[in-house]
Parts: structure tokens; sequence; C-alpha cells
């Protein structure tokens, strides 16, 4: 028998120890009813959001806000519809002016209206990272986008223009893209950094587009490092759409029918156009008149600078590169581009040969990529067809870019010959 003086005595019991253990099992289970909790009410807020978007996305097709520009959520909804047609373009979408398509197709006339989305200086790079934000939800949907001339006359475009047309959202959207090709994202990153104003106080946005823009190994290790943190900023930039599209709708709500009217009616294009000299503006046509008259700059004697420019501009670059998106994403685009006046060309003392020259590498451009173009030929001798020298359409311009977004809504659009050109053999 042992001596009992010699068994090990009992530990002792420590106080708590049992309520800590259960305590702790409490705090775990708290903390996770809380997670669920604040998943299930994130989800909540993001089912209402989609769903108030999509009762109000007909009522925000003529709106120029923020949220509309600037944001992937309401762009992503305006694809959705079938009788939305997103129409990117820059000032001359918002300008007010008679047969404006956002007026002209305010209420359905042929089935559809279009979804306008641009603000002065939104030029193709801006439009580029707009539709890469969309992403997957443009494939197999139609679109048209509105080229301005202007942007490929200077070797730099004003860079003002792109910072103010900026997104960080839609930037962010396109850097992280999995629709996209690396090949395509590297080219496009090496132009986004000729913009280092739009990357001030965004490291993530700029240290990812310089891994994409040198493209070594390394560089590509580093991004699928950063990969998942920038899908996470997205799901939570995303998010912040989503409640700040909703926001926008609550204040304006009053003024925003969810149930626009519909005037579905034939209409006779050929009568349109007969009476479209009726909206040119006389008094704008007799001012460009008297402004080349006080210029008395003799015809060519700028074509060599005018040629270089056109040459050396960025904007062909950025151009071929949303056409890449276009292809990539399967968008269906229809290219309408605003006609150079001769009397423009007069006046700053270049001959129809450079204008020639825009045009010819634009068809073959759009070519490329069998993309239609529509051009109006034998429009840049009517002074009538825009409204001043900035690339902005008159009343009777507006008409011909309608009937154009109409056959092409419709599946009718056919490009026009130019006069003097032979067609090309099918």
């Amino acid at each position: 028998m042992s001596d009992p003086s010699l068994e090990k005595p009992a530990s002792p019991a420590v106080p708590g120890k049992k309520a800590a253990a259960g305590t702790g099992r409490g705090n775990l289970i708290a903390g996770g009813g809380a997670l669920l909790l604040g998943a299930l009410l994130v989800w909540a807020c993001w089912i209402w959001c989609e769903r108030l978007e999509k009762r109000y996305i007909h009522a925000l097709a003529p709106e120029f806000n923020a949220e509309k520009l600037q944001g992937v959520v309401l762009q992503s909804h305006a694809f959705e519809e079938p009788e939305l047609l997103v129409f990117y373009g820059s000032s001359e979408l918002g300008k007010a002016m008679p047969n404006n398509a956002n007026q002209f197709f305010e209420d359905y006339p042929t089935g559809f209206r279009v979804f306008p989305v641009g603000k002065p200086g939104t030029t193709s790079l801006a439009v580029l990272q707009k539709v890469a934000g969309v992403g997957a939800g443009v494939r197999g949907k139609k679109l048209a986008f509105s080229i301005s001339p202007c942007w490929f006359f200077n070797e730099i475009f004003d860079p003002s223009f792109y910072e103010g047309n900026f997104s960080e959202m839609q930037a962010h959207e396109l850097a992280f893209s999995s629709e996209l090709s690396h090949a395509l994202k590297r080219d496009v990153a090496r132009r986004m950094l000729a913009f280092p104003k739009t990357l001030e106080s965004r490291p993530l946005l700029g240290f990812t587009l310089r891994r994409l823009a040198k493209d070594r190994w390394i560089d590509r290790v580093f991004y699928g490092l950063v990969w998942p943190l920038g899908k996470l900023q997205s799901g939570v930039a995303t998010m912040q759409d989503h409640v700040e599209a909703a926001l926008y709708i609550l204040e304006w709500d009053e003024k925003l029918n969810p149930d626009p009217p519909r005037g579905l009616r034939a209409l006779n294009w050929n009568e349109l156009l007969k009476k479209a000299a009726k909206f040119v503006n006389a008094a704008a046509v007799q001012a460009k008149r008297n402004e080349i008259a006080k210029k008395k700059i003799p015809r060519a004697s700028r074509d060599g600078v005018f040629m270089q420019s056109l040459v050396k501009a960025r904007e062909w670059t950025d151009f071929e590169l949303l056409l890449r998106t276009f292809v990539e994403l399967g968008a269906k685009p229809l290219l309408l581009s605003i006609p150079i006046e001769d009397i423009r060309l007069e006046m700053h003392g270049i001959s129809a040969s450079s204008r020639a020259a825009y045009t010819g590498r634009l068809r073959k451009l759009a070519a490329k990529y069998d993309i239609p173009l529509a051009e109006f030929p034998g429009s840049e001798t009517s002074p009538g067809f825009t409204v001043d020298f900035m690339d902005h359409l008159s009343g009777e311009g507006w008409l011909y870019y309608n009937k154009a977004l109409d056959d092409f809504f419709h599946g009718r659009f056919r490009p026009q010959p130019v006069p003097g050109e032979v067609p090309e053999k099918p």
C-alpha cells in the first residue's frame, strides 16, 4: 500500500477558467453571427439597389450625372435592356440642339431610345475604360460611338480632358479585367501612364498599371500577387457604385418617371431628310463665313503642319485600342464620324486632300476590325451640318445621325458609298 503522504496532491481549481473558455467560445459565436448578419445586410442592400436601378434605368437614359458617366452599374443595366441603345460620345451628346438623339428618340418612336454616355472631352481612351468596366455585359450587344475629328488633329490632345473624364472605378475594372487579353491590358496601361495626375493618391492602380506596362516576368508575378486585392477592391467599389446610384434615384425620384411614355410610329426617313435643311441656323452659317472672310488664309498654307500632327496624333493609338476592346469583348458597335467641313478647312488653310487623309485612315481602321462606319459623304460641303467648328451637329446633322442609329438598331444599316471611290468586291 502506498504512503498517502507521498501521493501528489490534486491541482487546485483555477477560478474562472471554465468561465473564460465559455466566454471565448461565446465571443467566437457572437463574432461569427455578426459577420453573417453583416453579409446578409450587404446582400440585401445589393439586391434592393439592383431592383431600384433596373426599375429606373429607362428614366435615367437622358441624364448626364456622375453616377451614370463615372460608374459601371448603370451602364451595365442599360446594356441589359433591349429597348436601350448605349451611345458613347463627347460634348455633342449633351448640347441642346433640335433633333438631338436624346430628344429625338425620347418616346421610343421606332421601339428604342438612346442611352447617351459622354461629356466634353470624352475621347477614345476614356470610352475604352467605360466599355471595359462593363466587361462581359457588352458581349453580343449593340452600341454606338460618335467620333470627333478634332481629337486627331493634335499630336497630343489636351490632357485635362482625359483627366476630367477619368473614373478610378472604370480604370480599376480594366486593370483587373478577366475578359481582356494581357496584351491589350499592357498596351492600354502604357497609354494610361501618360497621364500621371490621374494616378496620384491611387497607389494600387498605379502599381498595377506599371506592372502591366513593363510586362517582364517579375511584373507578371507581382500582378498575380496583387490580383486578389484588386478584385476585393473592385467588389467594394461596385457596392459603393450601387449605393450611390440608388441614392441618386431616391433624391430625384419625383422627376424620374420609371415608365416613360411610348409613341411607336412609322418614320418616313426620306421625307424627314428632305426637310432637314429647315433646321439649318442661317445666322450660324453666316457667322462661319464672316470668320473665314476675316482670316483670309490662303489654301494649303498649313497642309504640312496639319499632316504632321495628323500622322503623329496619339488619338489614333487610343482609337485602335478601343476597337480592339470592342472585338475582344464581343460587342457590336457602330462608329459615326462627324464630318469635317470644307469651310473649316479653308479657314485654317488646309486643303481637301488633308481631310481625305483623315477619313481614309479612319476607314482603314474600321475595316481592319470589321466594324461598320457611318461617314455621311457629301456633308463636308454643307455649312449647315454642324453648328460650329467644335464638332457639334446641327439639327440637320442630327437627323442624318438619327437615321444611321435607327437603321443600325433595326439591322438595316449599310455604309453609304463615298463619291469617287470604287467599292471593293466581296
